[in-house]
């Protein structure tokens, strides 16, 4: 059994890593859900009904990975039977992710992943408007750090939509490097109604069971669609 994990990040906190991995846990009902955020409950708190499993992995003291705790989690997953990881990196774990990979050795750590049948995804989120500069500088310090030898999707929040020019600067630099990149947006529907409404069911935990129809069709096609 090859164990998939998806590693959420982005070190610009609000470009929408905790709703992209409530779409994906409502996506995959059976995977395991990892809170990787040491500054916020955001996950916690949207995936309630989904026992969150939180991993602390910021050294107090330095800000910086425990690098052990860090493997440690691999660790873990290896012994679990458990085959889909879902984890959500905290903006301030998102930071310290691309010096993780420098420190360590990205070779050693593709090389053991392989060998341990594990195949970890690194999603990294950015959004257009006044986020694309900061998103798209993480972005770009991420692929550096990793040197092409793992698998790096960009996702587009389309709740920041991208003008012309950024578009084009996105497109270009992804074809570039030869990555993924996919669309997603939780509230197409940007009326206040959708937009309270979909706040709402975030605020509660409880995932979109027991909503009425009308209120679960802001939800049901974003997730369907969401190609991950």
């Amino acid at each position: 059994m090859k164990k998939k994990i998806h590693f959420i990040t982005q070190a610009k906190g609000g470009s929408g890593k905790s709703v992209l991995a409530f779409m994906l846990a409502q996506k995959y009902e059976h995977a395991i859900i990892l809170d990787l955020d040491d500054a916020t409950t955001t996950t916690m708190k949207q995936l309630a009904y989904r026992n969150p499993v939180k991993v602390s992995f910021l050294d107090p003291l330095t800000k910086r990975i425990d690098r052990g705790a860090f493997n440690g989690l691999f660790e873990s997953i290896i012994e679990t039977e458990k085959d889909l990881f879902i984890a959500d990196l905290g903006a301030s774990v998102a930071e310290q992710l691309p010096k993780y990979f420098a420190m360590n050795g990205v070779s050693n750590i593709s090389e053991i992943l392989s060998s341990n049948e594990m195949q970890l995804q690194i999603i990294c989120v950015v959004g257009g408007g006044n986020i694309f500069k900061a998103t798209m500088e993480y972005l770009v310090e991420l692929v550096d750090a990793t040197c092409w030898k793992l698998d790096i999707i960009v996702a587009h929040n389309g709740f920041y939509p991208c003008s012309d020019e950024q578009e084009l600067a996105l497109v270009d630099y992804v074809n570039q490097n030869s990555l993924r990149l996919i669309n997603f947006d939780l509230i197409r529907d940007k009326g206040e109604t959708a937009l309270r409404t979909v706040e709402s069911v975030l605020k509660r935990g409880n995932g979109i069971a027991g909503l009425s129809p009308f209120s679960s069709i802001y939800f049901k096609k974003p997730i369907e669609d969401l190609n991950l």
